[in-house]
């Protein structure tokens, strides 16, 4: 059954009205200002690499009803193909709408396109840096997959770029969207469950295979020197590219969203895919928010060639808490399964996980609920609805940049420790490690080629 488009005012109109609402004191962004004035109600969405996350973006992105995806980029002709025809095939299913799809390799172009107002990043974590600041400087709403750079001097510049260019910022972080993860953050930050001694993350284990692939041959409208871009230049392998969704059958992959997360010249590893989420819950509920720790301790790891094994790395913050892997054993015990992030406190414990799963050892807080009087943070119950929020009205998103830069930093200086073989002391205010140079020379890397310039 056809579903028939949601009448929606313009956009000017709508951000008139929010101003008027707000007695005038609404600021917007520059580039929502500037696309308000157009006769579209919709907001035309590109979709920037095409794997397994992006798979997830288009099919939400399709059923908000407020914006439309209008262009696809990606390294892979087989894969603009198939999505452009995927795409259209839903928008005609679910609206009754024919839409033509754009395709491209390049995705400089794309951000060159004038019709295009936000953007979706969903390709390796190498690209996330150069990607976000070019499409500020377009002028683009941006929702960035997590983690939010490669590198923490990155973190800054994605952040500075997008502030001087006041364009809208989302971090795939959407587990703040969620409302177990809400329901424990609440707590924690109204003090209910007293003074915050530990937060748990509990990530789980991912390993690839191999790490030394054979060079194999490159697909006929495969451009791989795209693909690696600003990194380290390989051979091309098929293992470091997730399974196209549809038509293809899958090839025997270790891993469905593609192996190149377990390669430093183009991933942060498990630390960085999974800790870009949970400790993003951590420092929200700490309310360290664009702040972090002040230690990170490295324990042996039995995996020296990958990225930082998450249960070797603990954190201290100025005022004694801890952040480290696992879960506690009476977690556990009680909730029936290894939640995944849990805040210890000193009158009670809550744990929380995806699905709305949450709970807490005290039965007074079992059902305490949250209104406009109490709540300390944000509601949001759709991460990707969030974001479209943001870019028709001009408020702020649930996980702006200088978000997703604190907990992607908490990532980056665990990798860091890792690969040094030793704890270090970290200056969150000046994103370096105190009186170690050593330590310091991994705050950045040189990008290779023409990305050098950006």
């Amino acid at each position: 059954m056809k579903t028939p488009r949601h009448t929606l005012a313009t956009r000017r109109d709508f951000l008139k009205q929010a101003a008027v609402a707000a007695g005038g004191a609404l600021l917007l962004p520059r580039a929502v200002l500037a696309r308000a004035s157009s006769r579209n109600s919709l907001v035309n969405v590109g979709v920037i690499g095409l794997g397994r996350m992006a798979s997830s973006h288009i099919r939400s992105f399709i059923n908000d009803e407020r914006c439309r995806i209008t262009a696809v980029c990606d390294v892979d002709d087989e894969r603009i193909a198939y999505e452009k025809k995927n795409i259209a095939s839903k928008y005609e299913q679910t609206y009754g709408e024919k839409i033509s799809v754009a395709g491209y390799k390049d995705f400089r172009a794309l951000l060159a396109n004038p019709s295009i107002d936000a953007v979706i990043i969903a390709t390796p974590d190498h690209w996330h840096a150069i990607m976000s600041i070019l499409a500020a400087r377009a002028g683009k709403a941006i929702y960035c997959e997590k983690p939010m750079t490669f590198t923490i001097e990155e973190g800054q510049r994605v952040v500075d770029a997008v502030r001087a260019n006041g364009v809208v910022f989302q971090t795939g972080s959407q587990q703040r969207s969620e409302s177990g993860f809400r329901r424990a953050v609440q707590l924690a930050r109204t003090g209910m469950l007293g003074d915050i001694k530990e937060v748990w993350c509990d990530f789980g284990r991912w390993y690839p295979t191999d790490y030394n692939w054979p060079e194999e041959k490159l697909p006929a409208g495969m451009d791989w020197e795209m693909w690696v871009g600003p990194a380290v230049m390989r051979p091309y392998t098929s293992r470091f590219l997730p399974p196209l969704m549809g038509g293809t059958p899958p090839k025997p992959y270790g891993y469905p969203w593609g192996e190149w997360r377990w390669h430093i010249e183009y991933g942060n590893g498990l630390q960085a895919d999974w800790g870009a989420h949970h400790f993003d819950i951590a420092l929200w509920g700490l309310g360290l928010d664009g702040k972090g720790p002040k230690y990170v301790e490295v324990f042996p790891s039995p995996n020296p060639k990958m990225p930082a094994d998450t249960k070797h790395i603990s954190y201290t913050f100025a005022n004694g808490t801890k952040v480290r892997y696992g879960c506690p054993d009476e977690v556990k015990r009680d909730s029936g399964r290894a939640t995944m992030v849990t805040f210890v406190g000193t009158e009670a414990t809550a744990s929380c996980a995806r699905g709305g799963r949450f709970w807490v050892n005290k039965p007074s807080l079992r059902n305490v609920r949250f209104g406009d009087g109490n709540n300390p943070v944000q509601v949001s119950n759709d991460h990707r609805r969030n974001f479209i929020d943001a870019v028709l009205t001009g408020r702020p998103t649930i996980c702006p940049p200088e978000v997703g830069q604190s907990s992607c930093n908490m990532c980056l200086i665990g990798n860091i420790a890792h690969q040094l073989g030793r704890s270090l002391e970290w200056d969150w205010r000046t994103r370096s490690f105190v009186g170690d140079e050593v330590a310091n020379r991994f705050l950045w890397r040189e990008n290779r080629g023409e990305w050098a310039k950006i």
